[in-house]
């Protein structure tokens, strides 16, 4: 035992009574007591009164049944104090397995129970004082994980206590905004600020909240450090968030007062109770000519003209007087003398007990306010560009139109006209060239209808005519037939002779329409299939183009979102030297496998695409995509080989597609050699003038460019010499029957040859039989892809075929 008294801890022993019968050393020192003292149940005498009975029954209990138990109590020291120990008893048991009594030790847990404490108090009051502040708090470690928040918090961001916890959630229930309301990355708030520079941060945040609504925070975020230490690193933020939306708006509203005010067209005086002038705007100097400075001080009567009695006034601030307000047509004088007649309004300004503090008066030129009036009436119904009616006074005519043809039981028709290709010339050049063309369309139009009829422009390249006692459908074709027929020479604008069409949508009442909005929906869908119809045309409605638009909505609904739900994917077929098998390329082809709708044929969604101007994301997605997938196989071992991206006409167009490439590149560090851009004939010769220089461009990156679906276009020598392409690919329309018809076989030899000729390599596409293959090693085509030797194939596929060297498919050696 006499390693026990040396323990720092107090050590105790009982046998089989329960009676303690040994207390080392360090109990003793603890106690100030003696052995004897201790020994028995003496050492009870020690334990606070209110410890005793639950200290010496939780003993018991455990020294009955003969189990380990834990205790805390508080036992009096040597100096009086009571002090708190953690008591754990074992029972003992001699070598055959008796029982024998209890050994125990206590440790003194006073001052981490009085740590404890404080520490519970201190949260106590910080939980407290947190609750009481108006303002927010939000306290996060330096992965986001939130330690404390109050609710404030909550309130003013719109969010339970759960879904502030979960950080990865709030940016889809939070949206940023800076001081201008422009949406904000998460990064750039005051909070992620503080977090990467180590430095308090503060500023104005704007917040949509996920209720929908918006507020306006003062935020001021300030970084926790390890150990408070400056340079240690950053190990949390603390922000505080005021919810400033009512202030903002007060001085919005200030501000936009005083703007108002300024740059009003009418002419304000503000005056004190006496009359004197206070303040005037910049419209007050226009009209009167008296600047500012002259006019502060003086009265109203400084523009008194003599030409009103002493009845007139005394009327006139009778009104003021009563009722608070008067207005109505004084003549005033202006600073050089002449007289002009103003429509003047006069307010008092009353405070909360209803005295006069200020008045202001509003007055104008109304002559120029009588020709404003004329002008805004005239622009309210009328399309300022072509004064053809606008949507307001189309739907006026149109209902007078509807309740007449139900009165006499006539047919009326209302066309819906899209300019086809308009954007593409406003886009190259100009809105002022757009604006001529589209004024020079209307007049136009205006030529092919009755006076009774009515011709509007409903914004952009949209037209609308409504054609009244349409006896049968065919006066309408006819209409139709007459417009595109008058639009077919083109316009001369500024020297420029440009050409344009119509694609023209017919509903009739009352056979596809009883009511305004029904007849514009089903004109503007019989629109959409005229311009599917290849433009140019026009297309009366039926029932079954709802079904297909309502298909093309819900499909294009899709599209909006596939990109960043990461719904598409590439496929790549296999490009094959028809000599070795090998292969030598790949093609890159979209994919797009909805979550709701199921795989999608790209025949359906890549002109849905091109339409709505989706291609340009996508075929950078594509382009990137692409690119990486190449470094993939390289890094894998497998020899460099090129893959084929198509570029789509409005990608060339409206992107910089030369710096889309070079992006792709940088960020997958492909060599340009191993990327070939696809083009087709007739995004080559519609492009504009300036292709040349952007296919140079491309080239100095070092891709390869190949003109796909060649022969379908215009297959033009002058062009293939003009442009820097390094391949033809043979449209797979020629492959497909070339063993069947002798002009497709023509065709394609042709082809071949062509490119020979020019040095330029030639891949036939579509490639699906032995015949057709035999045909083309006989004729000389080095390279081809089709299903003969693989459909395409997702990426992982395509890495097993590489591993493997070559394709199933034998090549034929030439006769």
């Amino acid at each position: 035992m006499s390693l026990f008294d040396h323990l720092p801890a107090l050590i105790w022993r009982s046998g089989l009574n329960a009676k303690c019968n040994y207390f080392n050393q360090t109990w003793l020192n603890f106690t100030g007591r003696s052995f004897e003292q201790e020994f028995g149940d003496g050492w009870t005498t020690g334990v606070h009164p209110e410890d005793f009975d639950r200290c010496v029954s939780t003993y018991l209990e455990h020294f009955a049944v003969r189990t380990p138990f834990e205790m805390e109590y508080r036992l009096r020291r040597h100096d009086g104090e009571y002090r708190w120990i953690i008591d754990t008893g074992r029972p003992i048991f001699d070598a055959d397995g008796e029982f024998v009594g209890y050994i125990g030790s206590c440790l003194d847990i006073t001052d981490r129970r009085n740590t404890e404490a404080e520490l519970r108090e201190r949260e106590t009051r910080l939980g407290t004082l947190l609750a009481s502040m108006g303002e927010g708090v939000v306290m996060r470690d330096a992965s986001g994980r939130l330690l404390a928040h109050n609710v404030a918090a909550c309130e003013i961001l719109g969010l339970s206590s759960d879904q502030l916890h979960d950080w990865s959630a709030l940016e889809t229930l939070i949206t940023y905004l800076d001081e201008d309301g422009t949406p904000l990355e998460p990064n750039n708030t005051p909070s992620a600020r503080a977090l990467r520079s180590g430095l308090p941060q503060a500023g104005m945040l704007g917040i949509d909240r996920a209720d929908g609504s918006r507020r306006w925070l003062w935020s001021n975020a300030v970084p926790l450090f390890e150990d408070d230490d400056p340079a240690a690193p950053v190990r949390g933020v603390v922000t505080t968030i005021a919810d400033i939306t009512v202030r903002r708006t007060h001085e919005e509203q200030s501000r936009l007062a005083w703007t108002v005010f300024q740059n009003s067209v009418e002419a304000i005086i503000v005056t004190d109770a006496d009359e004197r002038i206070l303040s005037v705007n910049r419209a007050f100097t226009d009209v009167t000519g008296y600047t500012a400075e002259e006019a502060i001080g003086q009265t109203p009567r400084l523009l008194c003209s003599g030409h009103h009695d002493k009845a007139f006034y005394e009327a006139m601030w009778r009104d003021i007087n009563i009722m608070g307000f008067w207005q109505g047509e004084i003549h005033d004088r202006r600073k050089n003398g002449t007289f002009y007649p103003s429509s003047l309004s006069i307010s008092a300004v009353r405070n909360k007990v209803g005295r006069v503090t200020h008045y202001v008066a509003v007055l104008s030129d109304i002559t120029e306010r009588k020709a404003s009036e004329a002008r805004i009436a005239f622009l309210a119904q009328h399309d300022p560009l072509t004064g053809l009616p606008n949507r307001t006074l189309l739907r006026d005519r149109l209902d007078q139109a509807l309740a007449s043809a139900t009165r006499h039981g006539k047919r009326i028709a209302l066309m819906f006209l899209d300019l086809d290709r308009f954007k593409t010339i406003n886009d190259s050049l100009g809105h002022m060239i757009g604006d001529r063309l589209l004024q020079g369309v209307a007049q136009r139009l205006t030529s092919c209808v009755r006076e009774t009829d009515t011709v509007s422009r409903q914004g952009g390249d949209e037209f609308l005519i409504v054609l009244t006692d349409v006896d049968v459908p065919d006066d309408a074709a006819r209409v139709a037939e007459k417009i595109l027929d008058l639009l077919g020479p083109p316009f001369d604008v500024d020297g420029q002779q440009l050409g344009t069409s119509f694609s023209i949508g017919i509903a009739l009442y009352p056979e596809d329409g009883n009511s305004v909005e029904l007849l514009m929906k089903n004109a503007d869908t019989a629109m959409y299939h005229a311009k599917e119809s290849g433009r140019n045309t026009y297309r009366f409605f039926d029932e079954a183009m709802n079904v297909n638009a309502l298909e093309r909505l819900h499909l294009e609904n899709g599209l909006r979102h596939a990109l960043a739900q990461e719904e598409f994917q590439l496929f790549y077929q296999p490009q094959v030297d028809l000599m070795s098998g090998r292969i030598i390329g790949v093609e890159a082809l979209l994919r797009w496998f909805s979550g709701v709708m199921g795989g999608i044929s790209p025949a359906r969604f890549i002109p849905l695409a091109e339409e709505c101007g989706l291609i340009v994301p996508i075929g950078e997605w594509v382009l990137g995509t692409a690119c990486r997938q190449a470094v993939a196989w390289q890094d894998a071992g497998f020899p460099p080989m090129p893959v084929a991206v198509n570029l789509s006409a409005l990608q060339f167009r409206r992107s910089d597609i030369v710096a889309s490439v070079a992006a792709a590149l940088a960020a997958s560090g492909l060599d340009g050699r191993w990327l070939e851009l696809e083009l087709t004939e007739s995004l080559l010769m519609q492009s504009g003038p300036d292709v040349s220089a952007t296919l140079a461009r491309l080239k100095a990156l070092g891709v390869r460019l190949s003109i796909d679906d060649f022969g379908t276009g215009y297959s033009s020598l002058a062009y293939l010499k003009r442009f820097p392409v390094d391949r033809l690919k043979v449209d797979q329309s020629f492959v497909r029957d070339l063993t069947d018809d002798p002009d497709d076989a023509t065709i394609v030899r042709a082809i071949i040859q062509l490119g020979h000729s020019l040095h330029l390599e030639v891949i036939a596409e579509g490639t699906e039989t032995p015949e057709q293959m035999a045909f083309l090693l006989r004729e000389g085509c080095s390279a081809a892809q089709g299903y003969l030797f693989s459909p395409p194939l997702p990426a992982d596929a395509v890495t097993g075929l590489l591993e493997a060297g070559s394709l199933p498919a034998t090549p034929i050696r030439p006769l």
